[in-house]
């Protein structure tokens, strides 16, 4: 006769604590919360989805204009409030510019630096209310905040731009070896990434602190050749590092995605001047029509400021005609912010409001209609797209010219790189067929 089983009811074993993250600012803000969430997931976090109360969250701030700290604080605010239980961590630039401040929020549990954010996933685990909680050392989960997926290769910046504070925030240029970048890469590859965001503070001048040139283009090389990388988009550069050596990867490397994000910022000589960028409007129109030449269908995006302090109605036209005569496939229009502990804050001829918000208008509609030409260009052409998400049968991703794309699929096509042909265009992107 067999034995009784006396063990009893197993326990059920005690779920994982959740972690949520909210990012605002930049890609490097993204690449560093998904390492964080590799990291934290390593020691027993499970990623929180909607409707599910987190244990932990980690607000990962920007302080670039006086807006960005305004939504920075308010986040954090709301946050903490919206999850009174959770231990509510802040890092990002806006706690590096003002920790007390931040400290002082109530709710607020740990703020992390941004030297110490690849540290976030051990600070964090020493926090005592997040040490009570059931955590366990394993291999981190597949789980991610993106399909698109961005890796870090450099921080810091030494521009000094007068408008900005990044380079006190962020501290010097320090790039990242190689080896370790080309192992991240791989890292993400096997947790079912398809395309990485190459970025960094300053990303074009990857290997300068080390006295390298076109140590980005060395880089990119090494990068595609990584097996099941289907696709290396880059991140922001600017013009002076849009160099032959990179272009010819960007028209040459199937794996490069055709886009570039080159800011302009202004289209005058004497602004670029007083926000002290390191170029001129002469060298900016060489690289980037240089880059449109040889790269069909190159999508090129940009940064522009408006209403900067001296910026007459005359130099605002010169920006103008700079966007149009470029033709740019996206513009990112910003209303000049007075940052305070910048130099631009107390320069002199501060443009109005009114006046900044009517020029942002202008250059927005001019915005808007160069988008579509581009999108229209592309109407029964076909497109490589990185399918992002799907459902009631419309799948909608991006195209590697950085074109948000919509057709009909459905979800077995997530994180899959598919062709489609274009067939309307608008503003927002293109509907096509499979």
């Amino acid at each position: 006769m067999a034995e009784p089983d006396r063990s009893g009811p197993v326990a059920p074993a005690e779920p994982a604590p959740r972690v949520a993250f909210k990012t605002l600012g930049c890609r490097l803000n993204q690449a560093e919360s998904e390492r964080a969430l590799e990291a934290l997931g390593a020691k027993g976090f499970d990623l929180a989805h909607a409707g599910e109360e987190p244990d932990v969250v980690i607000i990962n701030t920007c302080t670039v204009t006086r807006e960005s700290t305004a939504s920075s604080r308010r986040l954090i605010r709301k946050t903490a409030e919206a999850h009174p239980g959770a231990t509510v961590v802040v890092t990002g630039c806006y706690a590096v510019s003002d920790p007390e401040v931040v400290k002082a929020i109530p709710g607020v549990d740990l703020v992390v630096d941004n030297e110490a954010k690849d540290r976030i996933a051990e600070l964090v685990t020493q926090v005592p209310q997040v040490r009570r909680l059931p955590l366990m050392v394993r291999q981190a989960p597949v789980e991610r905040l993106r399909t698109r997926v961005a890796v870090k290769a450099q921080t810091g910046c030494d521009e000094w731009c007068t408008f900005c504070i990044i380079p006190r925030t962020r501290g010097p240029l320090r790039s990242y070896p190689q080896d370790e970048i080309v192992a991240d890469v791989r890292r993400q590859v096997a947790r079912g990434v398809r395309e990485v965001v190459l970025t960094g503070v300053h990303l074009g001048k990857y290997g300068e602190d080390r006295g390298e040139r076109e140590a980005l283009a060395r880089l990119v090389d090494r990068l595609t050749a990584v097996e099941g990388l289907l696709r290396l988009r880059l991140s922001s550069v600017l013009p002076v590092q849009v160099t032959p050596a990179l272009v010819e990867r960007v028209r040459d490397d199937p794996k490069v995605c055709r886009h570039l994000h080159v800011p302009l910022q202004a289209g005058d000589d004497e602004v670029l001047e007083r926000m002290h960028r390191p170029y001129r409007v002469a060298e900016f129109l060489d690289r980037v029509e240089h880059a449109k030449a040889e790269i069909p269908g190159l999508g090129l995006s940009t940064d522009v400021i408006v209403g900067f302090p001296g910026e007459t109605a005359e130099q605002f036209a010169a920006t103008m005609r700079v966007t149009e005569r470029v033709g740019f496939s996206k513009l990112h229009v910003f209303r000049y912010s007075q940052r305070p502990e910048t130099p631009a804050a107390t320069m002199p001829q501060q443009v109005p409001d009114g006046e900044k918000k009517a020029r942002a208008r202008e250059l927005i509609a001019l915005g808007n209609e160069l988008r579509r030409r581009f999108h229209e260009v592309h109407v029964g052409r076909p497109l490589s797209v990185l399918v992002e998400t799907a459902a009631e049968g419309l799948a909608e991703g991006t195209s590697d010219n950085y074109i948000k794309v919509r057709f009909p699929g459905g979800p077995d096509l997530v994180d899959r790189v598919v062709t489609v042909r274009g067939a309307r265009a608008d503003n927002e992107g293109m509907e096509a067929t499979a």
